[in-house]
């Protein structure tokens, strides 16, 4: 896993919350869509915890799209995390708007 991100995971019930802390990008998308999906096996929600990531850029918006959709297929409800700043903005901008937490 790259250095620049850090996962962890914890379990509720059937809530998952997989917490990301760092940097989202190309060299690491990868890494976050391994454990959300592993992650999400026997839940109902994952929350998806990104209030704690400094900078997210295309390559990880559209690993965030394609999650929606993998969880949606698997009837699991994905609920994103994020402070406001940029990455809020980012999860915003490209439709994503609707699963974040209030």
């Amino acid at each position: 896993m790259d250095d620049d991100l850090t996962i962890t995971e914890s379990r509720d019930d059937t809530t998952v919350t997989v917490a990301a802390k760092g940097e989202i990008d190309l060299s690491n998308v990868g890494d976050l869509r391994d454990a959300v999906t592993s992650a999400c096996e026997d839940c109902d929600r994952l929350r998806l915890d990104l209030s704690e990531i400094e900078f997210i850029d295309s390559t990880g918006l559209g690993g965030l799209l394609e999650l929606r959709s993998t969880l949606r297929s698997r009837n699991v409800t994905l609920e994103i995390v994020a402070g406001d700043g940029p990455v809020r903005q980012a999860v915003e901008i490209t439709g994503l708007g609707e699963l974040l937490a209030h």
